[in-house]
């Protein structure tokens, strides 16, 4: 069942609430790159998190779940499953981060 989304910054909530059944916790964080127990990877790998850029600077997220797809929600829609190499979203992949510490 898809989840709705719920106002602003809820992919992050909902990415957060993904991991989190997986034992992976999702730092508070603006900049990724500021996120102690992750490491940016240089490829999707599934409970990696997506970091896009659809504005001026990285402001959406997404959880990588294999085979070139990502699990998200935005605004004025229900969560869904996309690929990364689709025209809307390749172009604006941040980069990917994947939990290094202990689960």
């Amino acid at each position: 069942m898809a989840v709705p989304y719920e106002g602003r910054h809820f992919c992050r909530v909902f990415a957060a609430r993904v991991l989190a059944a997986h034992g992976v916790p999702l730092p508070a964080v603006a900049k990724p790159e500021r996120a102690t127990d992750w490491e940016r990877v240089p490829k999707p790998e599934p409970l990696a998190v997506v970091v896009f850029h659809t504005g001026a600077a990285p402001d959406h997220v997404g959880v990588c779940i294999g085979r070139g797809r990502f699990l998200h929600v935005e605004e004025s829609s229900r969560s869904r499953i996309e690929f990364l190499s689709s025209p809307l979203w390749s172009s604006r992949i941040e980069g990917y981060y994947r939990y290094k510490g202990e689960k």
